[in-house]
C-alpha cells in the first residue's frame, strides 16, 4: 500500500487543483477576458483549447477528434500505470512524476469530456511583441507569446521533464539496480 501513496495523494490533488482553478475561471471570467498580473508579461485569460498541447489539431473538424484525444490520453494513462506498477515501494523518484502526469492527463481529459474542450488561463508573453525574421526570400513573423495553459498542463510538463531526465541520464536505472 505504501507504494501507491504518491499515486493516491498526488494524482487526486492535481485533479482537484486543476478543476478548482478552471471552475474559478469559468465562473468569474468571460471568454477572452483578461486579468493583468504582470503588465506586458503575464495575464490570467479565459480561453478554450479544442486541440491538444499548444492547440495542435484545434482546427481538425471531425467527429472522431474527441475520441482520438480520449484514446491518446487513455494510452498514456495505461502506460504510466504499467510503469508505476513495475516500480518498487522505495522508488519515489519515478512514482512522483508518473502521478503528476496521470493527474494532469485526467484533469484535461475530464475537462474535454465535460466541456468538449480544455479551459486554459495562464498566458505569458513579452509585451505583445512580434519579431520579424528573414533570410533572403524567406520571412516569418514570430509573436513572443507562449500558448495559454493550465494546472494540468503544468503537472504533465513537470512530470514528463522529470521522468525524461531520470530515464535519459540513467538515474532511474541506477535506483532500480540498488535493490
Amino acid at each position: 500500500m505504501k507504494k501507491y501513496l504518491p499515486l493516491f495523494i498526488i494524482t487526486p490533488l492535481v485533479l482537484f487543483l486543476d478543476h478548482l482553478s478552471k471552475f474559478w475561471i469559468v465562473k468569474n471570467l468571460k471568454r477572452y477576458e483578461e486579468i493583468p498580473v504582470i503588465q506586458g508579461f503575464f495575464e490570467i485569460t479565459h480561453v478554450r483549447n479544442p486541440g491538444i498541447a499548444f492547440g495542435m489539431f484545434a482546427n481538425w473538424n471531425s467527429q472522431s477528434k474527441l475520441w482520438f484525444f480520449y484514446s491518446i490520453t487513455f494510452v498514456a494513462i495505461i502506460l504510466m500505470g504499467l510503469m508505476y506498477q513495475k516500480s518498487q515501494s522505495h522508488e519515489r523518484k519515478i512514482q512522483i512524476p508518473i502521478a503528476l502526469i496521470m493527474g494532469g492527463a485526467l484533469g484535461n481529459m475530464t475537462d474535454r469530456m465535460y466541456r468538449g474542450n480544455v479551459v486554459d488561463f495562464l498566458h505569458f508573453h513579452w509585451r505583445d511583441k512580434i519579431v520579424n525574421l528573414g533570410w533572403g526570400d524567406w520571412a516569418y513573423a514570430l509573436k513572443l507569446s507562449w500558448p495559454s495553459f493550465n494546472v494540468a498542463d503544468i503537472a504533465i510538463s513537470c512530470g514528463a521533464i522529470y521522468l525524461a531526465m531520470l530515464i535519459l541520464f540513467g538515474h532511474y536505472e541506477e535506483e532500480k539496480s540498488e535493490t
